[in-house]
C-alpha cells in the first residue's frame, strides 16, 4: 500500500475536530496522566502534520509542526520523543542545513542505542537511511557507505528482516555512483525484496529507481524501463517532493536516454517547471531533469540560467555531492554554447571535487558528450594547461574508461560461444540461468531481477534454444557441463 497524503490528511482533520469537541478526557500538558489514553493525541497529530509538510517539501512548516509536537511531549513517551527529533533532522536536510540533519539523525541513533532500542523497528533503520541520504548530498560516499554497512552489521539476523531493506537502497545508491555495479544490483535487488513487505513504499520506489539506473548502464533498456513501470506502481502519493521520490524525474531521463526529447519536455511542462523559476532543494532533482531537457533541446542558455541558481544554492549549503552534477550540467551547457574554456573550468571543478570519494556514474551516465568534454579536460592536464593541470590522471582515466562503456549491451562484452554453442548467453542469460539452477521458478525470477514475468519467459526461451535443451533441467545440464555455471 502507498502513502497517500490526501486521506492522511483528512483524517487528521478528522481526528483534531473530535478531540477538540471530547469533553470527557481533556487533555494535559503534563506527564502527570501517562496512562490517558488520548494524553498524546495532540503531539501525534502534531508530528503527523510535520511529516505531511516534510515529505511535500515544506521544511518551515515541517519544523513550526515538530516544535509544537515537542511542547507536548511527556518526558515518559520517548518514542514520540525519537520520531519527533527525527522528522526535524530530516526537515533540517530538505531545508538546505546538511549539517544540522547529520548531527541530528547522529543523535537520534546514539540515543537510540544508549536506550537499548536500536534495532527495534524500523524507526532505526529509517533513521540511518537518510543519514545516509545527508551524506551523500554533502558529497560524503565513504561516510554514507560506512552508515549503511554498520546499520546492516548491528541487525545482524534480526526477525524483522524486512525492515534493513531502506539500508540495503542506500547502500545501492553509493556503490552505483562508484560504478561498482555488481554489488549494486545485490543490494538493490535485496532491498527490494524487502521493501515490498513494508507499508510505506518509499523505499520500494527508491530502490526499484536504482534498479532501473543499474539496468540501464549495463545496456539493457528492456528491464531499465520495466523497472521503472514497477516504481511508478508503488503508490507514492504526487504530492511526494522529487527529494524523496525520485520515480517521476528518473522516468523522465530514461525517456531521454531513448531519444523521447519531447516526451520528457512534456513532463516538465506538466510538473509546472520553467528555466525562470527559483527552485528550493526539495525540487532539485526535477529541476535538474529540466536542465538535461533544455540541453537535448539545443537550448545551453537557460539551462545555464537555471543551473547557476541551483549552483549557488547548493555551494552555499555545503551539499557537495549535488555541486558535482550541477557542475557537470554545467560544462555540457557551456561546451553547446561554445565556451569551451568555461566547459573545462566546470568540468575540473566536478572533477576535482569527485575524486577523493570516488564518483563516478554522476560523469559516465551522461554518454558520449561528457566522454568528449572528458578527452579534452585529459589534453589540457597533458600539456599542463589550467585549469586541468591538477586532475588526477588516473581518476580521470577511469571516468573516460565508463564513458567508453556506458550504454553498451552486456552481451557486447562476452567472450565468443564455447565450443559446442552456435551462440554465447548474454549476461543477462547468465543471471537467469544460474537462478534456474538453483530452482527457481520464473515468477521468482522475475521477483528477484525486478523484471517482468514475460521478460523472464522469453530469457529462458533463448536459453534453451542456445543450448538445445528441451526443458530447464536439460539446460542446466548442458549448461554445467560447458562452464558456464558451477
Amino acid at each position: 500500500m502507498g502513502f497517500q497524503a490526501e486521506a492522511l490528511e483528512a483524517l487528521l482533520d478528522d481526528a483534531e475536530r473530535a478531540f477538540a469537541v471530547s469533553g470527557d478526557e481533556p487533555y494535559e500538558a503534563s506527564a502527570g496522566r501517562p496512562v490517558s489514553s488520548l494524553a498524546n493525541v495532540p503531539a501525534g497529530i502534531a508530528f503527523l502534520r510535520a511529516v505531511l509538510a516534510r515529505l511535500r517539501g515544506d521544511a518551515a512548516l515541517a519544523s513550526g509542526y515538530n516544535r509544537q509536537a515537542l511542547a507536548q511531549v511527556g518526558e515518559d513517551d520517548w518514542l514520540m520523543g525519537y520520531l519527533v527529533r527525527w522528522n526535524q533532522a530530516a526537515a533540517d536536510w530538505l531545508g538546505g542545513r546538511p549539517g544540522p540533519a547529520e548531527r541530528g539523525l547522529a543523535g537520534v541513533l546514539a540515543e537510540l542505542r544508549a536506550a537499548g532500542q536500536f534495532f527495534a523497528g524500523f524507526l532505526a533503520m529509517r533513521v540511518c537511511y537518510d543519514l545516509g541520504q545527508v551524506q551523500r548530498a554533502q558529497g560524503n560516499l565513504d561516510a554514507a557507505l560506512a552508515t549503511g554497512r554498520h546499520a546492516l552489521e548491528e541487525a545482524g539476523q534480526s526477525s524483522q528482516a524486512a525492515v534493513t531493506g531502506p539500508a540495503h537502497v542506500g547502500l545501492a545508491q553509493v556503490l552505483y555512483e562508484r560504478d561498482e555495479l555488481t554489488a549494486a544490483l545485490d543490494h538493490a535487488t535485496r532491498g527490494v525484496t524487502l521493501c515490498r513487505q513494508l507499508t510505506f513504499t518509499q523505499s520500494l520506489a527508491t530502490g526499484l529507481a536504482v534498479v532501473a539506473r543499474i539496468r540501464h548502464a549495463h545496456g539493457d533498456m528492456a528491464a531499465a524501463t520495466a523497472a521503472m513501470e514497477e516504481a511508478g506502481q508503488a503508490g507514492l502519493s504526487p504530492q511526494v517532493v522529487a527529494l524523496l521520490n525520485p520515480v517521476p524525474a528518473q522516468r523522465a531521463r530514461l525517456l531521454l536516454a531513448r531519444g523521447d526529447v519531447s516526451a520528457a519536455a512534456q513532463w516538465t511542462t506538466a510538473a509546472g517547471l520553467s528555466p525562470a523559476d527559483e527552485p528550493g532543494y526539495p525540487r532539485e532533482p526535477a529541476y535538474l531533469l529540466l536542465a538535461r531537457v533544455l540541453l537535448a533541446q539545443d537550448r545551453p542558455g537557460p539551462a545555464l540560467t537555471l543551473l547557476q541558481r541551483l549552483l549557488v544554492a547548493a555551494a552555499s549549503q555545503g551539499r557537495i555531492g549535488n555541486v558535482i552534477e550541477i557542475q557537470v550540467l554545467r560544462a555540457l551547457a557551456l561546451a553547446a554554447r561554445g565556451d569551451h574554456a568555461g566547459a573545462l573550468g566546470a568540468l575540473a571543478e566536478a572533477v576535482t571535487l569527485g575524486c577523493p570519494q570516488g564518483y563516478v556514474r554522476v560523469f559516465a551516465d551522461e554518454g558520449a558528450p561528457m566522454r568528449a568534454l572528458l578527452t579534452r579536460l585529459s589534453a589540457a592536464r597533458k600539456d599542463q594547461r589550467a585549469p586541468a593541470r591538477d586532475v588526477d590522471p588516473e581518476y580521470l582515466a577511469r571516468l573516460l574508461r565508463a564513458c567508453g562503456q556506458a550504454g553498451a549491451a552486456p552481451s557486447s562484452r562476452r567472450a565468443a560461444a564455447p565450443p559446442g554453442m552456435a551462440e554465447p548467453l548474454t549476461d543477462r542469460e547468465v543471471e537467469v540461468l544460474r537462478l534456474l539452477a538453483a530452482g527457481r521458478s520464473n515468477q521468482r525470477i522475475a521477483h528477484e531481477l525486478v523484471v517482468a514475468l514475460d521478460t523472464v519467459k522469453r530469457h529462458v526461451t533463448h536459453i534453451l534454444g542456445k543450448l538445445g535443451a528441451a526443458n530447464r533441467t536439460e539446460a542446466v545440464a548442458r549448461a554445467r557441463q560447458l562452464g558456464l555455471i558451477p
